[in-house]
């Protein structure tokens, strides 16, 4: 990435807040993500303290490194931070390009119902639905082919990037992103029986099942989702409407692409959902937890605040305040990875279990040769 301009790494670490180690007049022109590719002119970037020990090959003139890293690497020109990633979050905060986003006023081929309440200070963008009663707030910008139903309300300096749906009666916080295809308020998945349903006699232990015709009925869902103030949604996510009540995502949130929040759910402040995951029907997820990666929770799941869900494991039962939790299912991490390191131990301790088994075989034989030989 090149800089604006030639900058001496003093000035860079005025910008971030880090600590010149060597010659704070040295200027670079380019940044690189990576100490081990960076050339000549470059500011490099270490945020893994693994790699600071490979500095010595590194060719860019000054690193942005964590403090500590001058005691390995005292001749070299260093910006000094206590945390590198929000040195990073900083440098391309000031850095980032122009995002190409619709100017202020309502876009021709958009359709706005008349009952419908825009800003003058909003941007609408070509072939954006907003249907009735719904508002737009002051200074969000709607991106092209959004389609928003009736009733909705979003707040001010919100960011909905293209192809974004929002159904009907959905309310929106101010400064909420929702990355493109973002799907706020579709149908929470709901159905019933008129008869008792072969699953339910499945889980009563009752093996006589029938196979008459039993349609699924839908449950109409006539709740709504609440994203408070500073949520980001990531692409095609999806998160369903509730059945009654609301879904809630609580503000500061973050949810990744992919990530399906099924209805009901209460989602507390400052949550990091990743990509792939799958949070099941009326689940608790306390304030600044985590549900890493490909990961999932049953129905009624509640994981209290600071909880964590390790990548690519299932939450069957609840998670208490600050435990992380992995496996399917998922059970205490500690555990967990006890349990792995006790299988990977297993064929070793079947080859022991062979050998004593021989031991063992070798010495009745022995007994009893002794015993045939004294009679």
């Amino acid at each position: 990435m090149r800089l604006p301009q030639e900058m001496p790494i003093a000035m860079i670490a005025q910008l971030i807040g880090g600590r010149v180690h060597g010659d704070g007049s040295v200027t670079v022109s380019t940044v690189s993500p990576s100490p081990l590719h960076a050339g000549e002119d470059d500011l490099a970037f270490v945020y893994d303290e693994k790699l600071i020990k490979d500095l010595g090959s590194c060719k860019a003139k000054a690193i942005i490194a964590p403090t500590g890293a001058e005691k390995m690497h005292p001749d070299r020109n260093m910006v000094l931070v206590d945390r590198p990633n929000l040195a990073i979050q900083r440098v391309l905060t000031a850095l980032q390009p122009k995002r190409y986003t619709p100017p202020v006023g309502i876009h021709p081929t958009a359709v706005i119902d008349e009952s419908a309440e825009v800003s003058e200070s909003a941007a609408i963008g070509p072939y954006v639905v907003i249907g009735p009663k719904s508002k737009v707030g002051a200074r969000t910008i709607i991106m092209s082919h959004t389609v928003i139903g009736g009733e909705v309300t979003i707040g001010e300096d919100c960011l909905l990037h293209p192809a974004c749906l929002i159904a009907d009666y959905c309310k929106i916080g101010n400064r909420v992103i929702l990355q493109q295809g973002a799907g706020i308020g579709a149908d929470g998945f709901g159905y019933v029986t008129a008869n008792e349903s072969n699953l339910e006699k499945s889980k009563r232990g009752e093996k006589n099942l029938s196979t008459e015709p039993n349609p699924l009925l839908k449950i109409p869902q006539i709740g709504n989702v609440v994203l408070d103030d500073d949520v980001e949604i990531g692409s095609y996510a999806t998160i369903d409407r509730a059945t009654m009540g609301s879904t809630v995502v609580g503000a500061g949130t973050k949810i990744d692409n992919l990530v399906m929040v099924a209805h009901n759910n209460r989602i507390g402040r400052e949550v990091m959902i990743i990509g792939n995951a799958a949070i099941g029907g009326s689940c608790n997820i306390g304030d600044r937890s985590v549900v890493a990666g490909s990961s999932s929770l049953s129905d009624h799941v509640t994981m209290s605040s600071d909880a964590v869900l390790v990548g690519g494991s299932g939450a069957m039962r609840d998670i208490a305040s600050g435990e992380i939790h992995a496996g399917v299912p998922a059970v205490n991490a500690r555990d967990f990875f006890g349990q792995v390191a006790a299988v990977k131990r297993m064929p070793r301790v079947l080859d022991d279990v062979k050998d004593l088994k021989k031991r063992l075989a070798l010495l009745e034989q022995q007994i009893l040769e002794k015993q045939v030989a004294t009679k």
